[in-house]
């Protein structure tokens, strides 16, 4: 029972003074900086994986027919857009 206790007043005591000390902020913040030499600098300058995006547009050829004749629509590819 007194291990109990002492171990509940110390984990009290150990978040309060772990709640006063913005150790935690200081190493995020340390990090998301984008600075030469750090870790984040590096992923920056080097990416593993190259992002593409490609994007199609279609053009459809007989507006008319299909919104007012109920025909289906013709559609003709334009792209893909590649950024």
């Amino acid at each position: 029972r007194l291990a109990v206790i002492t171990f509940s007043i110390f984990t009290v005591a150990l978040g309060i003074i772990l709640s006063f000390v913005p150790w935690l902020d200081y190493i995020i913040f340390r990090e998301l900086k984008i600075w030469n030499g750090s870790l984040s600098y590096s992923y920056w300058q080097r990416p593993g994986v190259v992002r593409l995006t490609k994007v199609y547009i279609f053009n459809v050829t007989n507006p008319q027919g299909f919104l007012e004749n109920g025909e289906k629509p013709k559609l003709v590819e334009v792209g893909p857009f590649v950024y």
